[in-house]
């Protein structure tokens, strides 16, 4: 009988092929390594980066929502207000296509201050805590009252609008943050961001066409430091802002700075009470827009 083990050879091709699989196999692993491990190390990066750039303080989908109806509360109470003025006020002489724009807008905030406060509501959040003051200081956008007059009340409310879409650009990450909670917000705030952008570019073109002003219906790259009322231009974001192809956005921090002195309590003005400010010539409106205003609303 032939012993067991006298019976096993060694195949030179297996071994070879074995061999062959064996380097293949380490080969893979080597150029895996060289793949993965560069995007395992900008993963890293951009998780901790993009926080950073993106806000200064991190805000709950709720929060963000009680942050964005303040905004609209104002809003809304800025343009009846104006309403008030172009029946008998300061914007009685304002053409009729400018009172047109206040009474759409002003519609338009006022939806905005319903579906959000229902949105606040659907996340446990109670839209009657979010209180802005009975006479809010709105002389603090420029040092004088904005409802005297066509002009002063066009240039405040082109700062409005910018800001207020600067605003929910500014919250899109720390929606994003929190996951499945913050979509339902994330989606409203989209709709909201659009109407508002498409405020800001109205009263801009109103206040080329009917004033003359130098101002191109978006924030140009070429925007004065008078023209916008936040920074537009960040080192630390990913794309820079300086460009007509993007807009940049406002954080909560910078957004309050420029609101909360609006939000002083203020008594109602009188005729004898003196600005804040020496007050501009306006400039003067025709009383009739010299052409169709595409687009405004």
């Amino acid at each position: 009988m032939t012993p067991y083990f006298a019976t096993f050879r060694i195949n030179p091709k297996v071994m070879f092929n074995s061999f062959k699989r064996a380097i293949s196999r380490a080969l893979w692993s080597v150029q895996f390594s060289l793949v993965f491990i560069p995007l395992l190390l900008l993963g890293l990066f951009f998780s901790t980066a993009l926080p950073a750039y993106a806000q200064s303080t991190v805000l709950s989908p709720r929060e963000v929502t009680e942050y964005a109806l303040t905004l609209e509360k104002l809003e809304a109470d800025f343009y009846r207000r104006a309403a008030d003025s172009a029946m008998n006020g300061g914007l009685v002489s304002a053409p009729q296509i400018a009172k047109d724009a206040i009474t759409s807008y002003g519609a338009d905030e006022a939806k905005h201050v319903t579906d959000l406060s229902a949105a606040l509501r659907s996340i446990g959040g109670n839209p009657d805590a979010v209180t802005i003051p009975t006479n809010p200081n709105y002389n603090a956008i420029l040092g004088r009252d904005p409802f005297a007059n066509p002009s002063d009340f066009l240039l405040a409310g082109q700062y409005v609008e910018d800001l207020g879409v600067a605003a929910y650009k500014g919250q899109v990450q720390n929606l994003l943050a929190a996951g499945e909670a913050g979509k339902p917000i994330l989606a409203a705030a989209l709709e909201i961001h659009s109407v508002e952008a498409r405020h800001a570019a109205g009263v801009r073109y109103l206040r080329e066409t009917l004033l003359g002003s130098d101002v191109r219906p978006w924030i140009a790259t070429n925007a004065s430091s008078s023209e916008v009322i936040y920074n537009e231009n960040r080192p630390d974001s990913p794309i820079p802002f300086n460009l007509d192809a993007f807009d940049g956005y406002a954080t909560k921090d910078e957004v309050m700075a420029l609101v909360e002195p609006i939000l002083n309590e203020t008594q109602p003005p009188t005729t004898d009470q003196p600005s804040n400010q020496p007050s501009e010539t306006p400039t003067p409106i025709p009383s009739e827009s010299p052409a169709p205003v595409r687009g405004l609303w």
